[in-house]
């Protein structure tokens, strides 16, 4: 709550200044002074429960009582609903009702509460085609002279020690949080209350990034290195899409030729078909999905929570069939653990598909929601999708790093046993049996094409988790950074609106920007399992079962043999 900075003179002469009291009784009294200005109770509802409780008139637009200057006021009353500005309401009422003292005219406002007032309200009222009223002009009211103005001890009292933060802070539930003030005025939010920054000193409630490229302080990379990565992650998505399309239709050409324990693959294929299409509809979309005007002025902000549906519904796509596909990656691991280690057919293993479609789908739905409920998506203005954690690192952590090293570590155990009893296996046939070189080799080319996908899958998939924990360290401090840049920008603080000295901006972390390559390899990396998929179904025997299908839609027979004799030969 703002408390103004009153200023009040008056002369004692003969009297002991113990016993003065500010009501209008006494001040009129006052050591024979007489005005005809009368302190009286303030009664228009928008000036209640402020600092002070009484004023007097004539106000400074000349209206003689409260009755009069009631329906002037009234009408800024969706501004104070909105709150475009935290001072807006201060600023109408010393205007309007304002401060009764001893002085002959109404203490005015300071012109540094009129700008704060101005710059919060005034791009919302031209979108709604009204202008700031030329009577409030700031330029009218004193800088330094008699005025109220705004109290900085909220600020300074956050100043605690040379190792707190430098601007107002307050600690809740041990999480320290800065004073929405820090925002520049075209990254607060008002249209919602799941928007914040992580920063290094502490998180920033109610503000959002910028999405335009940032050519003067790239620390979120400017526009030829954005298009790089939209292009980028545009052809990756495609082969992804093409690949992981292939695979499907392989399957389902001669789905018995595909049994487990390699099944899993025809749903890792269709998650990584579900991925690739939301980048491309990303890609597609520019930043209709990530951005979009969240504050009081037309500056395109990144999406948070769950302020965009379209946005939501992307995040959800994304998040749901990257988790069911680390799911069908552990189920894969499992089944072929069970055909090589316990020697389960592949009977026994489809006899536990209903459990391993309840897990793989539902955990994923579980988590799903939970992303949902504790607003964890936001945008991605790199590549126009939305998805979980770009700029909440906690959630980054929890709900993608923790998942997917949990299900890469016993995925990786499961396979290394699987793998381990082959090679066992191959051993023993070469010992106990002669004349089996075919059977040994049908063997080693099934370790070598499981640990081949293994390794594809494996790598990226360990890769994107490490990106992702650099990302989730980092981001606070490069948050951080390219604020305090702006903040002490001469030419960024009138575009962005700060409104704090610049002694009081965010300090620099000395921290360098990101580099494009972590990047490149981060979306590549949530992409190029789908491709792999491809490669497992690649074979001599593909082309069989899509010619056998060919001649089946076209309604012709397999081609007869000419000679009777042959017709029974295989």
């Amino acid at each position: 709550m703002y408390r103004p900075l009153f200023i009040f003179f008056s002369i004692f002469l003969g009297c002991s200044s113990s016993d003065q009291r500010l009501s209008s009784t006494s001040i009129s009294s006052m050591n024979g002074l007489s005005s005809p200005r009368k302190c009286e109770l303030i009664t228009i509802p928008m000036c209640k429960n402020l600092d002070y409780n009484q004023t007097v008139f004539p106000n400074l637009l000349g209206h003689t009582t409260q009755s009069e200057a009631n329906p002037a006021i009234s009408q800024f009353n969706p501004l104070i609903k909105v709150k475009c500005s935290e001072d807006i309401r201060l600023f109408l009422c010393t205007v309007y009702a304002p401060v009764c003292t001893v002085l002959e005219k109404p203490i005015q406002p300071c012109r540094e509460l009129c700008l704060s007032a101005k710059n919060g309200c005034e791009s919302l009222m031209k979108k709604f085609g009204f202008q700031w009223p030329d009577q409030l002009d700031c330029n009218k009211f004193p800088v330094s002279d008699l005025c109220v103005g705004k109290n900085s001890s909220e600020s300074s009292s956050s100043k605690k020690s040379s190792s707190d933060v430098t601007f107002g802070v307050s600690t809740i539930a041990n999480e320290v949080v800065l004073s929405p003030k820090i925002c520049p005025h075209v990254m607060h939010t008002t249209s919602g209350s799941h928007f914040s920054l992580p920063l290094l000193s502490g998180r920033l409630p109610d503000c959002s990034l910028t999405c335009e490229a940032d050519n003067q302080v790239p620390m979120m990379f400017d526009g030829r290195v954005r298009r790089i990565l939209r292009i980028w992650t545009a052809a990756w998505s495609v082969a992804c899409f093409v690949c992981s399309l292939f695979t499907l239709v392989t399957f389902l050409v001669d789905l018995s030729r595909f049994a487990y324990p390699v099944r899993p693959i025809l749903y890792l294929a269709f998650c990584y078909l579900a991925i690739s299409l939301v980048y491309m509809i990303g890609v597609v979309g520019e930043d209709g999905f990530a951005c979009g005007t969240y504050g009081s002025t037309p500056k395109i902000l990144v999406t948070q929570g769950g302020e965009n549906v379209g946005c939501s519904a992307l995040a959800v796509v994304h998040y749901f069939f990257f988790m069911a596909s680390c799911a069908w990656w552990l189920v894969l691991c499992l089944a072929w653990f069970l055909a090589a280690n316990l020697k389960w057919g592949a009977e026994s293993i489809a006899a536990l598909s209903p459990y391993f479609h309840a897990m793989c789908w539902g955990i994923p739905a579980v988590l799903s929601v939970t992303v949902l409920v504790t607003n964890s998506v936001d945008g991605d203005v790199f590549t126009g999708i939305c998805s979980v954690g770009n700029l909440n690192p906690s959630a980054l952590v929890y709900f993608f790093f923790t998942p997917i090293v949990v299900s890469l570590a016993l995925g990786a155990v499961l396979l290394i046993c699987g793998i381990w009893s082959m090679i066992r296996i191959r051993s023993y046939i070469k010992l106990q049996h002669a004349d089996v070189e075919r059977n040994i080799s049908k063997l080693e080319k099934l370790m070598l094409r499981i640990g081949a996908f293994a390794i594809m899958y494996s790598l990226p998939t360990a890769m994107n988790a490490a990106i992702m924990w650099y990302q989730a360290v980092h981001m606070p401090a490069w948050l951080e950074g390219w604020l305090h840049h702006r903040c002490v920008r001469l030419q960024d603080r009138e575009d962005f609106g700060f409104t704090f000295p610049i002694d009081e901006c965010p300090g620099d972390p000395k921290v360098a920007a990101p580099e494009i390559i972590i990047f490149l390899l981060k979306y590549v990396s949530q992409l190029v399992v789908g491709i792999t998929c491809a490669i497992w179904v690649v074979s001599s025997k593909t082309l069989s079962s899509y010619h056998k299908a060919y001649l089946a839609l076209s309604s012709r027979s397999p081609p007869v043999p000419n000679h009777p004799d042959q017709v029974n030969m295989r």
